[in-house]
């Protein structure tokens, strides 16, 4: 009855002709982020000429445990974003991309240096929003949405070889609800990742029903004050959009982000990008089979998910 009811509200709403037709409002965090206050944003600068690329790297004390030391750089055609990826281009191997959403739609592209580092040490180019000196106000949604069209247009060449085809919308906290925006009616987003975030307005969150690519979702406990919303986000989505969901209780709202690594969110986030992007069987056990090896239920994870293959 749940779903029939939120399905009617959206007929009906789409009727009016009142359905969003994209996720940028200019609101902070876009269509999703209903209920927070207005910004201003950051100015429009135009993007110098010039190839893209790096200007000079710099990185976390480890570089990240994956196989390609990572680290993060300004990329001269990218002026409000961060880019992470492996210092040096893998060698035939296809590299994901992650369009990032900080905590607090903070204009920062360095915030979460230790756990996007880690996630990079994989093969994985990651665009975050801010620069890595950091910016007056917050960032804008469009950010990530221009994080996407510049990816899409191959302009990663130079990180290696990145597969356009398969781009990430992540985010944590507001970067969450940038995450859903940049998702919404955006065909080239193939995965969607929340990271303690989740819808405030129940009205707003009957349009999740619009996204139609995967969605994953890394929430905490009683700390972490996103995650009542995020667990009802999960119960919103249709019957058939794969959903897969975590909670650990013992987490808060920043959970283990600029620890070494990550930390556990590091750790935990890699194997669920795996087995999404590179259908990893070992990655995929990880994240739904209790007695697999390195399971992320022997590290506290509550796990549910639906849809999936």
């Amino acid at each position: 009855m749940r779903g029939f009811l939120s399905t009617l509200l959206i007929s009906t709403v789409a009727a009016q002709g009142s359905v969003p037709t994209k996720g940028d409002n200019g609101e902070i965090a876009g269509i999703f982020g209903g209920g927070m206050a207005k910004g201003k944003g950051l100015a429009k600068i135009s993007a110098p000429s010039g190839k893209a690329g790096p200007n000079a790297w710099a990185s976390t004390k480890s570089g990240g445990s994956g196989p390609y030391k990572a680290g993060w750089t300004k990329d001269p055609t990218l002026p409000n974003q961060t880019v992470y990826a492996p210092k040096s281009p893998p060698q035939a191997l296809s590299m994901p991309v992650i369009a990032w959403g900080e905590s607090g739609c903070e204009n920062s592209g360095t915030r979460f240096a230790e756990f996007l580092t880690e996630i990079a040490s994989h093969g994985y180019l990651i665009i975050a929003s801010g620069p890595p000196s950091g910016g007056s106000g917050q960032t804008q949604m469009k950010q990530m949405t221009d994080s996407i069209d510049w990816a899409a247009k191959g302009n990663g060449a130079a990180y290696g070889n990145v597969d356009k085809d398969k781009i990430i919308a992540a985010g944590q906290s507001c970067g969450g609800l940038e995450a859903y925006s940049a998702s919404y009616h955006d065909d080239r987003v193939k995965l969607t990742i929340i990271f303690n975030s989740g819808v405030k307005s129940a009205t707003t969150r009957s349009l999740l029903k619009q996204l139609k690519a995967p969605v994953g979702f890394f929430l905490g406990g009683a700390y972490d004050q996103a995650s009542a919303n995020g667990q009802a986000d999960y119960d919103q989505f249709s019957s058939d959009l794969p959903v897969w969901q975590a909670v650990n209780k013992n987490l808060t709202h920043m959970a283990t982000y600029t620890s070494p690594g990550g930390g556990l969110s590091g750790k935990s986030a890699v194997p669920f990008l795996e087995w999404q992007m590179r259908g990893d069987a070992k990655a995929k056990a990880q994240c739904t089979d209790k007695s697999a090896p390195n399971s992320l239920y022997k590290d506290g994870w509550e796990i549910k998910f639906k849809n999936f293959k």
